[in-house]
């Protein structure tokens, strides 16, 4: 537990890099001398995540290779320094070569949790100690945007909201390494033992089909999540009338949801193929369900109506998506579980990089009837994914 407890605030103080750009949006875009920063930006995160699901590839890799607890004091690490020299930055290119090189040593984040978790905690709780840590990036997000957010009431600049978070990523590495080289102890009933020697072409292809599916599955769940992420604001104003304030606020519900939702994978993910298959299959295909009502719905629907089925649809996503980033990737890792989790995680973050451009375009050629159509049928097909993952039976 005190180790689950260390990384859980380690990865909370990742998102004071990750949640920088939302403080600075708003500050570059009523700066007229920062109007070339603003309107870069997009770009600039687009490209950061892109760099960040590559990175988690590798990142697995180095966590199996090296350990994951000084790999993962070393992302934060990264992370600091390349957040103080952004500060310094006063061109668009300057700050995206520093943000890149952020979320590159953050990606090696996540994947050195897995691996020290698999490593410290009983194969039978694993479900439930990634299901904890899957909490982190929730309440990481909204405690650093709250903490920026006060940054900038009080009339802070860019420069403020980067020195700000340069301080808490410095202040998170110091105290994880401290609490990492604490709580180092013996394996407690590793999930996997080490990584063999050699492995033989029959176990490799054994061990690629279920990260192909898994993947495919994260990707597909990915695209719908950040989708709604981003588009719910937008789409409660074109289709309830709904003020921009007001549909900002209501927005907010849906990372709660996804927050309940997730807290049901823990008992699934520590359950036999069965539960796993009913926790992976079943909701996507329960949130497809929604989304399409909302299509068929269309303009008639209330807005009490929209906002509860697209918290609803936040809350399935969520149950499969803590499973696919979290212990399937491990328990399937056969010695290589840090590798199978960057995997798998990664491909699901270049999910994000396609939600923002793809959208846009069926939004523009469909309306919001295609928009929600578009989505019910990603959602469908994670589903299958889900059943096929579960087909592999290495989960």
């Amino acid at each position: 537990m005190p180790t689950l407890a260390v990384l859980f605030l380690g990865y909370a103080c990742c998102y004071f890099h990750r949640a920088d750009l939302s403080a600075l949006a708003p500050l570059w875009a009523r700066d007229q001398t920062a109007a070339a920063m603003a309107r870069a930006l997009p770009d600039i995160a687009s490209l950061g995540m892109l760099v960040y699901g590559f990175g988690k590839m590798i990142g697995g890799m180095l966590a199996d290779r090296f350990g994951g607890r000084a790999l993962f004091v070393a992302a934060l690490c990264g992370a600091t320094i390349a957040e103080f020299a952004a500060s310094r930055c006063e061109t668009p290119a300057s700050f995206a070569l520093c943000r890149v090189c952020g979320m590159a040593a953050l990606s090696l984040a996540w994947p050195s949790v897995g691996k020290v978790a698999s490593e410290s905690t009983p194969a039978a709780r694993l479900g439930t100690a990634m299901m904890i840590l899957s909490q982190s990036y929730l309440l990481g997000d909204a405690t650093v945007r709250a903490l920026l957010a006060a940054v900038v009431a009080n009339g802070g600049g860019p420069a403020d909201v980067l020195r700000t978070a340069c301080a808490g990523l410095a202040l998170g590495a110091v105290v994880t390494g401290f609490g990492l080289l604490c709580t180092r102890v013996p394996h407690v009933a590793p999930v996997v033992q080490s990584a063999p020697a050699r492995v033989n072409p029959a176990a490799l292809r054994s061990l690629l089909r279920p990260m192909v599916w898994m993947a495919l599955m994260n990707v597909s769940l990915v695209f719908v999540r950040e989708s709604l992420s981003l588009w719910t604001p937008f789409l409660l104003v074109d289709l309830c009338a709904m003020p921009a304030a007001s549909a900002m606020r209501a927005s907010a519900l849906l990372p709660l949801a996804s927050a309940c939702g997730a807290l049901l994978s823990g008992p699934f993910g520590d359950r036999g193929a069965r539960g796993l298959l009913w926790a992976t299959f079943a909701p996507p295909l329960l949130g497809a369900c929604l989304l399409l009502a909302l299509a068929i719905a269309g303009r008639d629907a209330g807005s009490s109506f929209v906002i509860a089925t697209l918290a609803a649809t936040s809350a399935c996503l969520a149950m499969p998506l803590t499973l696919g980033s979290g212990v399937l990737p491990l328990r399937a890792g056969a010695g290589r579980s840090a590798t199978m989790l960057g995997f798998v995680d990664g491909t699901g973050s270049l999910g994000a990089v396609l939600a923002g451009g793809g959208l846009a375009r069926v939004l523009g050629a469909a309306g919001t009837g295609g928009v929600f159509v578009a989505l019910a049928a990603t959602a469908a097909l994670a589903a299958l994914f889900a059943a096929a993952t579960a087909r592999t039976k290495r989960a």
